[in-house]
């Protein structure tokens, strides 16, 4: 008898980007074993630009289901897509309590595996009810620093660790982008404080005395506080610096920048925009905060955390190394290294073990 496993994801981005890429590779590879995957969105997502990947992954033959803003309609869903469905696992993504109350009291009898997607944060009642709800789940981390802070938020628990998959084939979609023969150096994120972007901007006051290199920076939302922020540090945008929009095709970005940076203060789990960028030819500076660390691709150049001096000293060596031969194998050591580590076919291979 065919049989279904149900996707509950709190994830309304105006991209799939690489977590909804990666369920969708999933699914596919489950329709060889004849098992369907159905999706079940939030409310809110048919009121962003997420609608459009929903109806993009419909015509696609994905079958997805979004809530509702009652708490009671979601009930009659939730038992609705189970029993229509014949759902025999339910895995739970990202954090939505009304949904897990949902889970617990209309579907006790069906296994659940939840996956930490950032750091958890144990404080409060919502902790306190979490560890009631999540009591029978399996619980898996998608990176290792995500997975030791969930073990210490719940002592006791068994917690593994099954990192995310890159979507490797859609970085190969390049739209045009102004061409130069400069250095150019990326980073992603608009909140400067989590993101260690005014790091870089000070890094970059002392490397452009010695150095014609250009930073791009992908700002997805909050445009506003980030130029403010830029003017705090130069008065007015210096002309080597350029603001991205967020794109769907983001290996355009990748494919244009000789080096990515990523010198968070934190993270909420490995951020693979490093690995992507990688992926497409990138050097990568990164800091050496524990959620950045891995031993699974060996040529990540890392800084100490919040150090200027030590991220100039980094950043000016890869700089220094762009072109030069060696750094070729390099390069494409990185790349044969996250095929190898986070390609989807090893990450569903990984997955399907858990149904």
């Amino acid at each position: 008898m065919k049989f279904s496993v149900l996707h509950i994801c709190d994830y309304a981005a105006n991209y799939k980007g690489g977590f909804m890429n990666a369920l969708e590779f999933l699914r596919k590879d489950l329709q060889k074993d004849n098992i369907e995957q159905i999706y079940l969105l939030p409310a809110r997502a048919l009121s962003t630009n997420a609608k459009n990947w929903i109806e993009d992954m419909r015509a696609d033959g994905a079958t997805v289901y979004v809530q509702t803003e009652s708490f009671l309609k979601n009930i009659f869903l939730l038992r609705k897509i189970v029993k229509k469905h014949n759902v025999v696992k339910i895995f739970r993504h990202f954090n939505d309590i009304k949904m897990d109350i949902i889970t617990r009291l209309f579907c006790p009898s069906i296994p659940v595996v939840r996956f930490f997607q950032c750091t958890y944060n144990a404080e409060g009642f919502s902790h306190k009810l979490r560890t009631v709800l999540y009591k029978n789940d399996v619980l898996l981390g998608v990176s290792n620093s995500v997975t030791e802070k969930a073990m210490k938020s719940f002592p006791g628990r068994d917690i593994d660790t099954l990192e995310h998959a890159l979507s490797l084939d859609r970085l190969s979609k390049v739209d045009d982008f102004p061409q130069t023969d400069k250095v150019s150096c990326l980073a992603v994120g608009y909140n400067c404080r989590v993101k260690g972007t005014d790091l870089t901007f000070e890094v970059f006051k002392r490397i452009r005395e010695k150095y014609d290199a250009l930073l791009y920076v992908v700002v997805a939302s909050h445009l506003e506080e980030f130029e403010a922020e830029i003017r705090n540090h130069f008065g007015e945008k210096p002309d080597w610096l350029t603001i991205l929009p967020p794109t769907e095709n983001i290996g355009t970005y990748y494919h244009n920048t000789d080096i990515i940076l990523s010198p968070s203060r934190s993270e909420g789990a490995l951020p693979f925009v490093v690995f992507e960028a990688m992926y497409c030819g990138s050097l990568a500076v990164v800091s050496d905060i524990p959620q950045q660390i891995t031993d699974k691709v060996s040529s990540i150049r890392y800084f100490r955390s919040e150090d200027v001096d030590d991220y100039e000293r980094v950043l000016s060596k890869a700089i220094d190394d762009v072109d030069k031969p060696e750094t070729e194998n390099e390069r494409l050591t990185a790349k044969e290294e996250i095929v190898e580590n986070y390609s989807m076919q090893v990450w569903s291979d990984k997955f399907k073990a858990l149904i």
